[in-house]
């Protein structure tokens, strides 16, 4: 999987009521990065999320998902796109109150049109990965905020997304609770899985390797591309012979 953003914009409204959300973004993200994006309120940040995820559609540029382009499909085609490639963790969690843990895996799965034997299955096994196999006939309102969202993590990876979008997963958690989240996307990122992460919390941004920050819908900084830098700097170096190995 790779992300490509190319002059990209995001607007909101017209004529005198234009707000720009996202302004001429370039970002490029490869398979198995693991990115915090931070910045203030009203920075851009969740609507970068959005539609770096198909839940929005860019106003200008390019967005190319894989090599191809992406930002003039239709709402049908986003949402397929979406379904496969995609799992989103929300702050409040976003699980329905009345189901149970395994249920709520289960939801991703009927859109998918997988039968109900096979996605009993897939819930219950991930529920077991993110620690929950004792807890899966519990109904979430029964759970712990930790625990709610390690189901909406499981809810998440029922349709084996590669990039998972995380907008301030931790927000609601006690601190105990949080790096327990962050330790368990850490280890989804060690098999592969791409996963964006929106947060306000500096030790949050601590476990990315990169980190992307927003100011008034312009990426002020990235680390990455930093690194990118120093590491064309070292190879330079090397060849000149200014760097003893």
């Amino acid at each position: 999987m790779a992300i490509k953003l190319t002059e990209m914009c995001k607007y909101y409204g017209r004529g005198a009521s234009k707000v720009s959300a996202l302004k001429e973004i370039n970002l490029e993200i490869t398979q198995g990065e693991i990115i915090a994006i931070m910045g203030p309120s009203g920075s851009g940040k969740s609507t970068l999320m959005n539609v770096i995820g198909f839940l929005d559609r860019p106003s200008a540029g390019i967005y190319e998902f894989n090599g191809k382009r992406v930002d003039g499909l239709n709402d049908n085609q986003l949402a397929a796109l979406r379904n496969r490639h995609v799992g989103f963790v929300f702050q409040n969690f976003n699980l329905l109150p009345r189901y149970t843990a395994l249920a709520n895996v289960e939801v991703p799965l009927i859109y998918s049109g997988v039968p109900a034997r096979k996605r009993h299955k897939i819930a219950a096994e991930l529920l077991e990965v993110v620690g929950l196999k004792d807890r899966m006939n519990h109904k979430s309102n029964e759970l712990s905020g930790g625990q709610k969202q390690r189901v909406a993590i499981a809810r998440a990876l029922a349709n084996h997304p590669s990039l998972i979008l995380a907008d301030e997963p931790t927000g609601n958690l006690d601190t105990k609770s949080g790096k327990e989240i962050m330790k368990l996307f850490d280890t989804l990122n060690s098999i592969g899985v791409t996963v964006v992460l929106v947060t306000h919390d500096q030790e949050i941004a601590d476990y990315a390797r990169r980190v992307l920050y927003i100011r008034d819908g312009l990426i002020e900084s990235d680390s990455g591309i930093r690194k990118q830098i120093q590491n064309q700097q070292w190879s330079t170096d090397k060849r000149q012979g200014k760097v003893n190995i």
